[in-house]
């Protein structure tokens, strides 16, 4: 009787890991899936990327910044310190990191950069 009980917790404590396992490769999946689709497309030749600054920062600030980075801005997110902007050259997302941008991500995965700016 006490090894049939013991046989069955067992068996139940290996079952933990296996759904453990399970449940991490898919959230590891999920990370992997949404690093994949906010992968901004390269920013040089004309590239339109979201740059994310700092969610503490007014519109203005993130204007300013972008400006500073020398990129069009195009459209502002839905925050205000969400800007899609277009890059000219191959050096516009590094710039854009020096002026204070977190993240660079495509603006067309999250749907959420709507208001046009300029044409």
């Amino acid at each position: 009787m006490l090894r049939e009980q013991t046989d069955a917790a067992h068996t139940h404590s290996r079952a933990w890991p296996a759904a453990a396992n399970a449940l991490l490769l898919l959230i590891l999946s999920g990370i992997v899936l949404a690093a994949l689709a906010l992968r901004p497309p390269p920013a040089g030749d004309g590239g339109v990327i979201a740059a994310v600054f700092p969610p503490w920062w007014s519109g203005r600030e993130s204007f300013l910044a972008a400006a500073a980075a020398g990129v069009a801005v195009i459209r502002a997110g839905t925050l205000p310190s969400i800007l899609v902007v277009r890059g000219d050259g191959p050096e516009s997302a590094a710039r854009l990191r020096r002026a204070g941008a977190l993240a660079l991500i495509n603006p067309q995965a999250l749907g959420g950069c709507q208001e046009i700016i300029a044409p």
